[in-house]
């Protein structure tokens, strides 16, 4: 009977949990810009990954403790190939801004971050974003203090992409890429463009082999931007791999 009642306990919880507590059940952002104002005691403490598993945030190594707090999750779908901006001011100190690609990615190497032990704003600007793909959005915190209150702040970019004319297919590979980035395009390329996660545009050579030298950007992820003789503009992520 005690072991029915737990059962019961655990599925109502399941059943009725807090929209944002889980990823699976994230709160949905339907557009932009976005704003609201909550507190992280409003939902549970269900991300806890190891804390001998480092996550690079910043200049820190530790941003897997920024999850021990409890945390809300929200999820983002771009209707189109572009950059966002996400802000949380006036932030308490040790408190975590987090973006991933997946559920499953919750816990290790984040799309993109913002965490501090010092008090002040968490911002991750000119995020590239792909038109169709869902971006999963974690606020959490150390475990002091446990939780947190929070503004969080969304807009899209002045750095929106726009396709011209009808885009032509085009592949980037290896992706992770080291040093050189191959493209495949059904089309003459007249300047391709690296564009930072920070909004910052850099003019790159395209050998006679459709090939680009990237070995000097930083580890990261990146949007290549390629203008065709034909007037189309095309973008597709790539990360550059250490």
């Amino acid at each position: 009977m005690k072991k029915l009642y737990y059962s019961l306990l655990f599925v109502s919880f399941g059943i009725f949990a807090q929209t944002g507590s889980l990823c699976t059940s994230p709160i949905v952002i339907t557009g932009l810009p976005y704003s609201t104002t909550d507190n992280t005691s409003n939902y549970g403490d269900n991300y806890d990954p190891p804390t001998s598993a480092s996550i690079a945030c910043g200049s820190g190594t530790a941003g897997n403790n920024y999850f021990i707090g409890n945390d809300v999750v929200y999820s983002y779908t771009a209707p189109a190939t572009g950059t966002i901006s996400l802000q949380m001011p006036s932030s308490v100190a040790w408190t975590g801004l987090f973006v991933f690609t997946s559920c499953a990615g919750i816990g290790s190497a984040p799309y993109a971050c913002n965490c501090s032990s010092a008090a002040g704003t968490r911002a991750i600007n000119n995020m590239p974003v792909t038109a169709g793909e869902t971006y999963y959005i974690v606020i959490s915190s150390w475990a002091s203090p446990q939780t947190i209150p929070y503004t969080l702040n969304i807009t899209g970019s002045a750095l929106e992409i726009i396709e011209v004319a009808q885009p032509k297919s085009l592949k980037l590979y290896p992706n992770p890429v080291t040093n050189i980035l191959n493209l495949e395009i059904d089309a003459t390329v007249k300047t391709a463009t690296v564009i930072t996660v920070n909004g910052q545009r850099i003019d790159v050579k395209l050998s006679a082999d459709n090939q680009i030298n990237v070995e000097n950007l930083q580890t990261g992820f990146y949007i290549l931007e390629v203008t065709t003789e034909d007037g189309n503009r095309i973008h597709k992520n790539f990360i550059k791999g250490s």
